[in-house]
């Protein structure tokens, strides 16, 4: 009796483990890698929701570093092409040889009215109108599946800037090529130096100006030392892959897995660019408290940057072609306006407030018409 007791014991041990193993092989194992801090609107708005959701299901392992814990901005693009990490997110402008389309993405920074109508004008474009820019991240052993925009980026300077000629000969940090060409065609001197310097350089005065958006004043503590804010509209920062997947990791996913980080992407998307307007309405409401004005910007100085916006459109062209290669910018460029004015109706039509009216159409327009097998082939 007791050495069946002892059999049936054994069993049912191994019938207990046996089960644990196979659910523990069942499960789907993913490591996230983002390069900014735990407060970061990527973080607050995108990542930490899908992480939580995926973490209370059972069959996903999930491990989740912050801050370039894993992988930094740069080394993002390697470790998750090479599967140190199976999804991360890409700043584009970071790898202007790897992604020469990703680049003429950016250079429509100032012309798009503000960060809702940027990522969802700029995901359309990516996902469905330029065929030339998924094939740069198949060649990466990487998925593309959306964007993500910054607040629009405003002037934070040491002395007030109320006119045009307040802008001539002052050093401005730039975030990009795009703002280079603007610093320059307003008598500015461009300087290209990282976001993390920009307190030091203006408290030190190697910068007048840094070309940042408001909530730059808290997260970089730049109102400590820059007591001036002209509310231009300098564009948004929207070139960027917010879930970028390891391609080998995504094929293997099942089609209601893919369609599950689709609706993720969707999602993250809206939402890191809502926490970013977030973020500007509360610094924007403490400025006064650092000594800080709020300048509105003067006709003259919208005027200018309207006249820079048109008579950029030639020049990105021309270095598309010549930097990059690409031959048929022009319609890439024509296209990305289109989708910026009907993406500007929808804004409208629907409300910036409405995030939930906002996030059906952001599915019902772009991520709807991708097959449940998108990413896999090519």
């Amino acid at each position: 009796m007791a050495r069946w007791t002892t059999l049936i014991a054994v069993t049912l041990v191994a019938a207990i483990v046996g089960g644990h193993q196979d659910r523990a092989n069942a499960q789907t194992s993913m490591t996230a890698s983002i390069w900014v801090g735990p407060k970061h609107p990527v973080a607050v708005g995108a990542y930490d929701p899908m992480i939580e959701r995926l973490e209370a299901d059972e069959d996903w392992n999930v491990r989740y570093f912050q801050g370039g814990a894993l992988l930094g901005a740069k080394p993002t693009l390697s470790g998750v092409s090479d599967g140190i990490a199976d999804v991360g997110i890409l700043a584009m402008t970071y790898f202007p040889a790897e992604f020469p389309h990703a680049q003429i993405v950016a250079d429509m920074g100032l012309a798009t009215p503000n960060n809702l109508v940027a990522l969802a004008a700029m995901t359309e474009f990516n996902l469905l109108h330029c065929d030339g820019c998924l094939e740069e991240y198949a060649a990466q052993n990487l998925v593309y599946t959306g964007t993500y925009a910054t607040s629009p980026y405003s002037i934070i300077s040491k002395q007030p800037v109320r006119t045009l000629a307040d802008l001539e000969g002052k050093k401005m940090r730039v975030p990009g090529s795009l703002w280079s060409r603007w610093a320059q065609s307003v008598g500015g001197i461009e300087v290209n130096v990282p976001s993390s310097e920009m307190f030091e350089g203006l408290d030190k005065g190697a910068l007048d100006i840094a070309i940042q958006a408001p909530g730059a004043l808290r997260s970089y503590s730049l109102w400590d030392t820059a007591k001036y804010v002209t509310d231009l509209n300098l564009g948004t920062y929207h070139s960027l892959s917010l879930l970028t997947f390891n391609k080998d990791w995504w094929s293997d996913l099942t089609d209601e897995q893919r369609r599950m980080f689709l609706n993720e992407a969707a999602r993250a998307g809206l939402d890191a660019t809502l926490e970013y307007t977030k973020t500007d309405e509360e610094v924007l409401a403490e400025v006064a408290d650092h000594g800080v004005e709020v300048i509105s910007a003067p006709a003259e100085l919208t005027e200018a940057k309207a006249q820079f916006v048109e008579d950029d459109i030639p020049v990105l062209i021309e270095v598309a072609r010549d930097q990059y290669g690409i031959e048929d910018a022009q319609p890439m460029v024509d296209k990305m306006q289109e989708l910026i004015d009907k993406w500007d109706g929808i804004v409208e039509e629907v409300g910036a407030d409405n995030r939930d009216g906002l996030l059906e159409r952001l599915k019902t327009e772009i991520y709807d018409k991708l097959p449940d097998d998108y990413g896999v082939a090519g």
